[in-house]
């Protein structure tokens, strides 16, 4: 009984720790600002990836299981945020 309720716990908990990655976007566009994009560009990419880990993890219910798609969702993400980068930093945007 423990053990269901520790794992229904999981995808509130992670739901708070979505929320407060959300706001620290929120507080890094407002305080990094213009002069600073590289800094504010790795923050969203670090954002985004635990975004994912942590969606993949406790709402798809992957954590502790062994299963494929779990790196493959990882690594779909790293791909999409490179490419975005990439695109970014080819348009001259970035600086």
């Amino acid at each position: 009984m423990k053990i269901e309720n520790r794992i229904s716990a999981r995808p509130t908990k992670a739901l708070a720790y979505l929320f407060a990655l959300t706001g620290c976007i929120a507080i890094g566009s407002t305080y990094l600002g213009v002069a600073s994009r590289p800094a504010f560009m790795a923050l969203v990419v670090v954002v985004a990836i635990a975004k994912v880990r942590l969606v993949a993890a406790d709402f798809l219910g992957l954590r502790g299981r062994p299963s494929p798609i779990y790196p493959a969702l990882i690594a779909w993400a790293v791909t999409i945020l490179s490419m975005a980068l990439l695109k970014t930093l080819a348009s001259g945007t970035f600086f």
